[in-house]
């Protein structure tokens, strides 16, 4: 299987490492290979605490790349039995190629866009002007290219008006992990990423944030699929069915996930 995990980030690898690990010292039995945005990695770690505690003996890998980095990778033959992903478009990608069992997405939970800074003074709370402020020289978002919260965060700055004096400020990084990487090391000054990556534990306790509203643009749906290999798979179903159950919307919600709109009655 390809390795998606980013070495390099540290964050991730302690929300993250020490799940594997737990997962690979069971005794041999069921296993789950999940791949995930890095926005929802780090609350993989808890939702999956609570899963191995309702199917123990179960050992369970996580790893993860930005979005456009996931879909390369699948398609060319990566092995994975879950996809956690931060928007329907990605799924339904895999779906087209053969990769993913595009009847088994659901939808567990909405991203709100936050603007969050680590710089001493700023106040995030100044709204438009903040991105005019001459104080403001680089402003961190995720490279719409290759992740959907990049793309969010473009339109917003389009609809809040700001778009044409904040584009010279942006520094399009690699994904999520990555601005806020940069916010918490005072790269940029301000950044705009979803909700629970401010909420991850690696960043929560860091800087102050607003969530812009959300009239300006789409929330994020992040979606759990199947692959096709493990479309037969129980154990993989029940994990997709499991992120929906009470416990672990409480969870998401804790993280920072909205929880979506309920599933209309057949």
């Amino acid at each position: 299987m390809p390795l998606f995990i980013r070495k390099h980030v540290a964050a991730l690898l302690t929300a993250v490492l020490p799940l594997m690990l737990a997962g690979n010292a069971q005794a041999e039995g069921d296993h789950l290979a999940i791949v995930a945005v890095p926005s929802i990695a780090p609350a993989a770690a808890t939702l999956n605490t609570e899963f191995l505690r309702q199917h123990p003996g179960t050992a369970i890998t996580v790893a993860s790349a930005a979005s456009a980095t996931l879909g390369t990778q699948i398609e060319a033959d990566g092995a994975f039995d879950v996809l956690l992903a931060d928007d329907q478009a990605l799924p339904q990608r895999l779906a087209a190629s053969g990769k993913l069992d595009g009847g088994s997405t659901r939808v567990i939970g909405i991203g709100l866009l936050a603007l969050w800074t680590n710089t001493p003074g700023v106040n995030p709370g100044r709204g438009r002007p903040l991105f005019a402020a001459d104080y403001i020289n680089a402003i961190a978002i995720a490279d719409p290219a290759g992740s959907p919260f990049g793309v969010i965060a473009t339109t917003a700055l389009d609809r809040l008006g700001v778009a044409e004096i904040a584009t010279p400020k942006l520094k399009r990084l690699a994904d999520d992990l990555a601005v806020a990487e940069e916010i918490k090391a005072r790269g940029s000054d301000i950044g705009l990423l979803p909700m629970p990556m401010v909420k991850a534990p690696a960043y929560r306790d860091i800087g102050q944030y607003i969530l812009l509203p959300i009239g300006v643009y789409e929330p994020a749906q992040y979606t759990a699929s199947l692959s096709k290999a493990a479309s037969g798979n129980a154990l993989a179903q029940a994990y997709v069915e499991f992120l929906r159950s009470a416990p672990a919307r409480a969870l998401l919600a804790t993280a920072g996930f909205e929880a979506p709109a309920p599933t209309p009655a057949p």
